[in-house]
C-alpha cells in the first residue's frame, strides 16, 4: 500500500505504470474532465470518476482485487480509507473472478485520511475499506485508476 501526495510522483518513476497514472492524474484540474473508462494505457490502465457521499465506517466493507491495482486520487472532499492484509480478514462475499472483487470484514491495520491531491495505491494483498467519512459525511469526488497486473 502506498499513501502519498501527487507532488511526490517522481518518487515512483521506477514503478512505470503507477508513475504513468500519476502523471495523468496530476494534469486533471476538474473531476468531470475524466470520462468513465478513460484509457491511460491501452489494455492496462483505466481511470473512472467516482462521486459519493461519505458514510460512517460501520456502513462500509473491505474490498480486494486480484487482477488490478487500485489507485485512489482525491479531487474534492476528504475520504478515510482503512487497509488490512486480505488474508487477515473474514470473507463476507466470495471473490468474483468475473468482477475482480471480493468483500471482507475484520480489523484494520491502518487508516488514512485522503485530501485533495493525495492518493493511495492498493495492491492485491491490500484490502481497503473506502468511502468512510472523517468526522461528518460529505461529498467526495475522486478518480479511481485500475492498473492491470501482468501475469
Amino acid at each position: 500500500m502506498i499513501f502519498d501526495s501527487i507532488k511526490n510522483k517522481d518518487n515512483y518513476k521506477k514503478e512505470t505504470e503507477i508513475y504513468r497514472a500519476l502523471c495523468y492524474l496530476e494534469k486533471i484540474e476538474k473531476w468531470d474532465e475524466v470520462l468513465p473508462g478513460m484509457v491511460i494505457q491501452k489494455d492496462s490502465i483505466f481511470a473512472n470518476p467516482v462521486s459519493f457521499f461519505s458514510k460512517e465506517e460501520k456502513e462500509c466493507v473491505y474490498e480486494a482485487h486480484r487482477k488490478y491495482i487500485d489507485l485512489h486520487y482525491i479531487i474534492e472532499g476528504v475520504e478515510r480509507i482503512a487497509t488490512a492484509d486480505v488474508n487477515s480478514l473474514q470473507i463476507q462475499t466470495p471473490f468474483s473472478d468475473e468482477k475482480d472483487i471480493g468483500f471482507y470484514e475484520g480489523h484494520e491495520s491502518g487508516c488514512y485520511l485522503l485530501k485533495p491531491g493525495e492518493f493511495m495505491v492498493c495492491f492485491p494483498s491490500d484490502a481497503h475499506k473506502v468511502g468512510m467519512m472523517n468526522t461528518v459525511p460529505g461529498t467526495v469526488k475522486k478518480i479511481v485508476v485500475k492498473i492491470k497486473i501482468e501475469k
